[in-house]
């Protein structure tokens, strides 16, 4: 028999492809993502200080970006930055006019900083709506790759190895393709580029669009700290994209060496020994941050450099699964396995046979920016 020498690691595909993939007519597709739904409104210009008058309001014009006059309305209340209140009484061009409470005054107010939107307020009596507002969304869109890994047999080269069958040389062989597959596959999901290859004879393929791209194209958060900074970046970027409910579970992609990283800095300090202990027990599978749950998966395939590039030996990706799913083009099969017919079943002229596996993947990705990556230096 012919050992398989290949890392047992270079099967991590389980959670990539844990949910059934959805399914489009075409091979591009486009997918629609909602946002929040409300947006900080950005200053463009100072505002100057506004004192309070006694029994009577008071109003401020305040100038803000052309990105932020979409999210103002009439009555909406605006907070300042100091937690002093107003409310928006009417908008020319990108000027805003902010009225005061009564027998209050209105703080000054920067280029750069933000108001926060507080609510909508209606009065009695009121005969007309105040505040229109329509769903925003985000037209994101994507690419379904197909995938194929062959192996051309003569036919009397073929009939040999049948014969002697001195080892499992046929088998072996076919299970490496369809485990090559398998990596075409985890590497174009997690690092694939979205666009078309003009291929041999001219033939144009699409590639699809994975995770890492899709997440730098989106601005997800990031960070390059060294080894030492590492647990503060962490915990900044989970808590600043802790969009997720309370309890919610993401993941954690990095090499085993990263991942002890992670055991070094939650579990190494607290753990103690007992003189009879014979095993040191680092192994880290879950943190718990605030009411945020972080579950790790080792991914040795990223320090592979026969499969992603140098820099993955160092990178962290920390991926909310939940709004990450597998796409493939219905009507097609997922994955496939044949071989060609030859000249002995009176199939061909061919005087050799293929035996080919191939296999189609994309994915939709909402949400990026409830996710992040870490560069560690």
């Amino acid at each position: 028999a012919i050992f398989d020498a290949a890392p047992a690691q270079y099967d991590a595909l389980k959670l990539a492809f844990s949910k059934s993939p959805k399914e489009y007519g075409s091979d591009e597709f486009e997918y629609l993502e909602t946002t929040f739904g409300r947006n900080p409104l950005e200053v463009a210009a100072n505002a100057a200080v506004v004192a309070p008058s006694a029994g009577n309001q008071v109003t401020q014009t305040v100038t803000v970006t052309a990105g932020s006059l979409q999210y103002a309305s009439i009555d909406l209340i605006v907070s300042y930055p100091d937690g002093s209140e107003g409310v928006i009484q009417d908008i020319t061009g990108s000027d805003l006019t902010i009225g005061s409470l009564t027998s209050a005054g209105l703080p000054e107010i920067v280029a750069g900083q933000t108001f926060a939107i507080r609510s909508t307020i209606e009065g009695d009596g009121m005969d007309t709506f105040s505040v229109y507002q329509r769903t925003e969304t985000i037209t994101r869109y994507n690419y379904v790759q197909f995938f194929m890994r062959a192996k051309r047999w003569a036919k009397v080269e073929l009939q040999k190895h049948i014969n002697q069958g001195t080892t499992n040389y046929l088998d072996v062989d076919k299970k490496i393709k369809m485990k090559q597959l398998r990596v075409d596959l985890f590497a174009s999901y997690f690092n694939g580029t979205k666009g078309e290859y003009k291929i041999a004879n001219n033939i144009i393929a699409k590639s699809m669009g994975g995770i890492f791209p899709t997440m730098v194209d989106a601005g997800s958060l990031t960070a390059n700290p060294t080894v030492s900074g590492l647990q503060a970046a962490f915990e900044k970027l989970a808590f600043a994209t802790n969009f997720k409910a309370e309890g919610g579970t993401r993941f954690i992609y990095a090499t085993d060496e990263m991942c002890h990283e992670f055991s070094k800095i939650y579990k190494q300090p607290g753990l103690r020994y007992e003189p009879n202990n014979e095993i040191a027990n680092l192994k880290l599978r879950r943190i718990e941050l605030g009411t945020q749950n972080w579950v790790l998966v080792p991914c040795e395939l990223f320090r592979e450099n026969s499969v992603f590039p140098d820099a993955w030996k160092n990178r962290i990706l920390c991926l909310d699964v939940e709004s990450i799913r597998p796409v493939k083009m219905k009507g097609l099969p997922t994955y496939e396995v044949g071989s060609t017919l030859d000249r002995r079943n009176n199939g061909t002229r061919e005087n050799y046979q293929d035996w080919y596996c191939g296999a189609q993947l994309s994915l939709e990705f909402n949400n990026p920016l409830g996710c992040f990556y870490i560069d560690v230096q």
